[in-house]
């Protein structure tokens, strides 16, 4: 597994990198919005079923009661999961091309906008108040979680060249991954939350912190040297990026035990999904970008 997981990443960070630093930026958008797309796909997959089993609802994938009040899904069921999930993906990738193209702020405007639409075509594209409800809830969790926060990573993108901002994004979050990987399999003794993730532990969680501050003062130092606030700036953004990346770890593994999958997707071999990789950027990225805005101000 670890060897698989090195290869994987050996291919697709070279390749990333070199598309962030040097790649035109309609390369970039595309990159984001292939993300995009994919990101609120896996989640709507996941949760999307799992609203339906919790609220009862039959009406929109068929099925019927038995007297005990159990219900018979038909067997199209997956079929419509994944046209809703298609569907959820489409609306949150008008908004990122809207974004882009008319270089719209990420902010409160466009986000109310996304979360409006999403919810009156939940309501409106279903019959019964329990499958409006599933819909409702599970448009907005994926918009909301695996859709919104790609807004800010543009906006991170485009704020600096070479994207020094958005490379500073990702160098804390890989390397609080790297941290904590290494830190818990070879020092990890006291479980983090055994009831959200049974293998992270309190060491491996310190060794990612101290990893994510020490690669964004490594990155200001090398690559950023006129970043506002310097090296200050850059331990802030370390250790509170840092630990919005590992929060983000811990909220997808409960929404993976929550829906019971294993991996949000297969497309990563020895990774799973693309959440599974990118959970920790879609919490640090608001958080580091309030960060610099705020040191900018100052």
């Amino acid at each position: 597994m670890l060897r698989t997981r090195i290869l994987t990443a050996a291919v697709l960070l070279p390749t990333i990198l070199g598309l962030l630093i040097y790649g035109p930026s309609w390369s970039v958008a595309l990159l984001l919005l292939f993300a995009i797309s994919l990101s609120v796909f896996e989640m709507s997959m996941m949760i999307q079923p799992r609203l339906d089993e919790m609220l009862r609802n039959y009406s929109l994938v068929g099925g019927e009661r038995s007297e005990t009040g159990e219900i018979y899904i038909a067997a199209n069921r997956t079929s419509h999961y994944r046209i809703l999930a298609l569907f959820c993906c489409g609306v949150m990738g008008a908004i990122f091309i809207l974004s882009a193209a008319y270089n719209l702020p990420a902010d409160r405007s466009i986000v109310v906008l996304g979360l409006t639409f999403a919810m009156i075509a939940a309501v409106f594209a279903t019959k019964g108040i329990e499958a409006e409800m599933a819909r409702v809830l599970g448009f907005t969790l994926s918009l909301s979680y695996a859709g919104f926060p790609w807004l800010v990573v543009w906006d991170l993108y485009v704020n600096e060249p070479f994207s020094r901002q958005l490379l500073l994004v990702l160098v804390i979050v890989w390397m609080g991954d790297t941290g904590g990987y290494f830190g818990g399999r070879f020092f990890g003794k006291h479980k983090l939350s055994p009831n959200k993730s049974p293998k992270k532990t309190w060491e491996g969680a310190i060794a990612g912190l101290l990893a994510s501050m020490i690669g964004a003062v490594v990155w200001h130092l090398n690559f950023y040297h006129d970043l506002s606030g310097g090296t200050s700036t850059a331990l802030v953004c370390g250790f509170f990026g840092g630990i919005a990346g590992q929060l983000g770890d811990l909220v997808e593994s409960v929404i993976k035990r929550f829906t019971g999958v294993k991996d949000s997707g297969s497309l990563l071999p020895g990774h799973g999904g693309l959440l599974d990789r990118i959970d920790g950027v879609l919490f640090a990225a608001p958080v580091i970008w309030f960060i610099l805005y705020v040191a900018a101000a100052h």
